[in-house]
């Protein structure tokens, strides 16, 4: 239950109509519209592509009416909805396996430009459908918010979506025509639905088309009686037979349509997971398990990604577990303080032994060992832990710490820190993993050099530290 409602919620966000509007002015090669469109946005621009976001009414109106969205083209936008990458994976987690199923479970499937906006399904019936949809709340009249030409635009949006749903499936768009339509006054968007499963429109057309022309050519030539009525149904069977070709050739196509519709979206995931694990193989250096290569990082799913399927109990789970980590290294980071200063101190009261040396080197190892568990759950919760004070050069000096563990061989690596800066509020992980990441980059840049040098420093600069 927890995925379905992800995923409708995922679906639904108006966010997804702001993105196809971009796409379908870019393929349209409306660059200027394009640009206009998205200027329109002003600070949402950035974020739209954000999964189940919701844009803020007047700035989605703004930017459709920047992108002079008509009927025409909203009902492209409608397309790209419900195209295979768009809503392919709720298909596989939801069971709908037709398009009657499809239509029946409407509202999760189809975007809405507000969040008060709801679909449903009047009636189902044999290859038919009789769909509506409230945009609005109940007792607020939607024109006073949408002008009348973009009611008409985002209502062949919808047209758009319900006729490519059975494209989904390989077979052809169905036939939608708007019946009433609350942006011209009535009280909700109402919509017939057709569609099948064999079409025989060609089937038809060539056996009526065989019948006239066969009865008019027979009769030219002087054909008549039963020379005429046997001439008229050869050639009615002929163009059948051609009608019924282009019925099948038609249906192929669409079932190819499907198909690659569908290879596009397990490319999309394939790559989406070949890009999660590269992330996880360069973010840091994980332990190696004695059976083979395979690092214990790889095949790691995030905590992060969990929360999202689990709903508010998986948040609250990857904060919990996200402080606990931020607390870890915090404690990892004092223990490898204190272990420094009774080093000294106890150096300057009686002399250094062996022994004492070795007891404060194993307590310094169990350190590392904390310090190196805590950042890679930091990295397997994607950064969920809560925002904290903390002293940058502690943050720094924990980075420098875990990247010294797999320091290349000849490489300097020098740190000038400056002490006394003030604490700042941050997630700890996320800001030695972006530090790692510089130290990382600059080895790169550095390789093939004879003798590799890194220099990091840590001082005060206007309105901050850098």
């Amino acid at each position: 239950m927890a995925i379905a409602r992800l995923i409708r919620e995922q679906l639904s966000a108006n966010h997804r109509i702001a993105v196809a509007a971009v796409e379908v002015l870019a393929e349209s090669g409306e660059a200027t519209l394009r640009a206009r469109a998205v200027r329109a946005l002003g600070d949402e621009a950035p974020a739209i592509h954000q999964v189940g976001r919701w844009i803020a009414p007047k700035r989605l109106v703004a930017m459709l009416e920047a992108a002079a969205l008509g009927r025409k083209r909203g009902r492209r936008v409608g397309q790209k909805l419900v195209a295979p990458s768009g809503v392919g994976v709720a298909l596989c987690y939801s069971g709908l396996a037709t398009p009657e199923k499809a239509y029946r479970r409407i509202d999760d499937l189809l975007a809405r430009e507000t969040g008060a906006g709801r679909y449903a399904a009047a009636s189902i019936g044999d290859h038919c459908a009789r769909i509506t949809f409230d945009p609005v709340a109940s007792g607020v009249d939607p024109r006073d918010a949408w002008p009348a030409e973009l009611g008409s635009a985002v209502c062949g949006m919808r047209e758009g979506m319900l006729e490519a749903i059975p494209m989904l499936f390989g077979l052809l768009p169905a036939q939608v025509r708007e019946t009433q339509c609350a942006y011209e006054g009535s009280l909700h968007c109402e919509f017939e639905v057709k569609w099948s499963h064999m079409p025989r429109r060609g089937l038809f057309v060539g056996a009526g088309l065989g019948v006239v022309l066969g009865a008019a050519a027979l009769w030219a030539v002087g054909f008549a009686g039963g020379g005429l009525a046997l001439g008229t149904a050869l050639t009615a069977l002929l163009g059948a037979g051609l009608g019924r070709a282009l019925d099948l050739a038609a249906q192929l196509e669409a079932v190819a349509g499907a198909r690659r519709g569908q290879l596009a979206l397990l490319e999309q995931l394939e790559s989406g997971l070949a890009e999660r694990l590269d992330d996880i193989a360069r973010s840091g250096a994980w332990p190696v398990s004695a059976g083979g290569d395979l690092s214990a990082g790889e095949g790691l799913v995030p905590i992060f990604e969990t929360s999202r399927t689990a709903g508010a109990a998986g948040v609250a789970m990857a904060q919990a577990v996200g402080d606990a980590v931020s607390q870890a290294g915090d404690a990892a980071s004092a223990l490898a303080s204190d272990l420094e200063r009774m080093r000294a101190q106890a150096g300057e009261a009686s002399g250094s032994t062996a022994e004492w040396d070795e007891l404060v080197a194993r307590c310094e190892d169990h350190g590392r060992q904390i310090e190196e568990a805590a950042s890679i759950l930091g990295r397997a919760v994607g950064g969920c832990g809560g925002r904290r004070d903390h002293d940058p050069r502690k943050l720094v000096e924990r980075a420098l710490a875990s990247f010294r563990t797999g320091q290349p061989e000849g490489l300097a690596l020098e740190a000038e820190l400056v002490e006394g800066l003030p604490e700042i509020s941050c997630n700890a992980e996320q800001i030695t993993f972006v530090i790692e990441q510089l130290l990382a980059n600059a080895v790169s840049a550095s390789e093939g050099q004879n003798e590799a040098a890194v220099h990091l420093a840590l001082r005060p600069a206007p309105g901050g530290i850098e």
